[in-house]
């Protein structure tokens, strides 16, 4: 079964609007998710919807609250102060494109925030705004260090986008070897998972999205590494809290997340003519393309081709959405009578 995304977005805001945010905030926020889905990437897309509610009913996030921005020469700090993660990642974005314009370089962090979608959306909206984007956040721990039992980091994503004379060259990464919500995804279809994504509760891998109870970092010292590095911008330089501090989405709701955001713009403007720049990246990626496929490949692409394939796909064949998630979908609609469109459905 699939939706046109336009449907899935509208009705997504409509959805957030009656949760109390303003018209304009709940499109931004409903663009973030149906943009992940539209990309592939399910598990930060609608899915997250009913935890989001469930956050506001414990009255630790605010649709009402506005974030508060501060700078200090190219250095830039926004506390989100209860509101949505995406809001505070976009006042950080929209301060970052002013002062990187400025200056040719700022950086931002982001505390008091929330779950904030992708990074990858706010990095690629720099880039379409002529800058080269760095975007990082930490999480609530589930990811096991290198050598470990028990969950110490999160996921920690990296991002970083670069224009081009078309799509941003872009990476959305998570330094787990997958996204928890790749696991609660495979959860809801009752599928297996890689055994190289996750840990039981006794430290040893597994192929049942049930018994996960941690997941593995990507490439394993490496990608625990990279974790460490992230927490060290993203949560300690911030002011956020950091590792076993940060309150848990589904399971605590003893306490705001507290999460922090770490965000870096360079004006390319101020290093190159702007022209230049995208001939020699167009070149760059034009010599990749042209590297001989290894056996099974059909081609060689740079970051984020894959994602836009996708993307064009599901724009124009619209959007897969499990069973379960359409349940529960349909049950928030119904309980703030903003009735999901099931004539999109096919």
């Amino acid at each position: 079964m699939t939706i046109d995304a336009n449907d899935l977005r509208g009705w997504t805001a409509r959805l957030l609007t009656a949760w109390g945010y303003e018209a304009e905030a709940a499109g931004y926020v409903a663009d973030t998710l149906v943009d992940a889905n539209l990309r592939g990437v399910d598990s930060h897309g609608v899915i997250r919807l009913p935890a989001y509610r469930a956050r506001i009913d414990a009255g630790l996030v605010d649709p009402k609250a506005v974030p508060v921005v501060t700078r200090d020469g190219a250095a830039i700090r926004v506390d989100a102060a209860g509101t949505a993660g995406q809001l505070a990642a976009r006042s950080a974005l929209e301060e970052l494109t002013r002062v990187s314009g400025e200056l040719g370089v700022a950086c931002a962090t982001v505390h008091h925030s929330a779950h904030f979608g992708t990074a990858g959306y706010y990095a690629r909206q720099l880039a379409r705004r002529g800058r080269i984007a760095i975007v990082m956040s930490n999480s609530e721990p589930i990811v096991v260090p290198f050598g470990g039992k028990d969950a110490f980091l999160g996921t920690n994503p990296l991002a970083f986008a670069a224009p081009t004379s078309g799509d941003p060259i872009s990476l959305d990464m998570a330094t787990s070897t997958t996204a928890m919500g790749k696991v609660l995804l495979a959860r809801t279809k009752d599928t297996a998972i890689p055994g190289d994504w996750g840990v039981d509760g006794d430290g040893r891998p597994s192929t049942d999205p049930h018994a996960v109870s941690a997941l593995l970092p990507a490439g394993g010292p490496k990608g625990y590494g990279l974790a460490f590095l992230i927490e060290i911008l993203a949560g300690v330089l911030s002011g956020s809290a950091v590792a076993g501090d940060l309150g848990n989405m589904y399971t605590d709701f003893s306490k705001p997340q507290n999460i922090g955001h770490w965000m870096l713009a360079l004006d390319v403007e101020r290093f190159l003519p702007f022209t230049d720049f995208l001939s020699r990246i167009d070149g760059l990626a034009d010599a990749a393309h042209a590297v001989a496929p290894a056996p099974g490949a059909e081609r060689v692409l740079v970051p984020g081709e894959p994602e836009e394939r996708t993307l064009s796909a599901r724009t124009a064949g619209g959007i897969d959405l499990p069973p379960a998630t359409l349940e529960e979908l349909e049950a928030l609609g119904a309980a703030f009578a903003v009735a999901f469109p099931k004539g999109a459905w096919s």
